[in-house]
């Protein structure tokens, strides 16, 4: 059984290497995308800028009651516990 799963080890290695091999000369000798010339190229206009979003009218983030950016003011105390205590029951 020893022999039996060296070679299938062996083989599986082989055949992985080759198949890279393969992929990678079908890829470096594959056809490369045509460039576009320079005579066919239109100039486009930038677009123009949005104005500001003022969906929540000028509160103040902390303030708006989402919480989505804010911080916490008042830092946890933190108990005195072991470093690998999970406070689990």
């Amino acid at each position: 059984m020893k022999i039996y799963k060296t070679f299938l080890h062996v083989w599986i290695t082989i055949i992985s290497l080759l198949s890279f091999l393969a992929g990678w000369a079908m890829l470096a000798h594959s056809r490369k995308p045509i460039q576009p010339s320079h005579s066919n190229v239109v100039d486009l206009a930038p677009l123009p800028t949005l104005a500001p979003i003022q969906a929540f009218g000028n509160t103040d983030a902390n303030n708006s009651g989402l919480g989505l950016f804010s911080s916490n003011p008042q830092p946890r105390s933190r108990a005195r516990s072991s470093f690998l205590s999970t406070s689990g029951s």
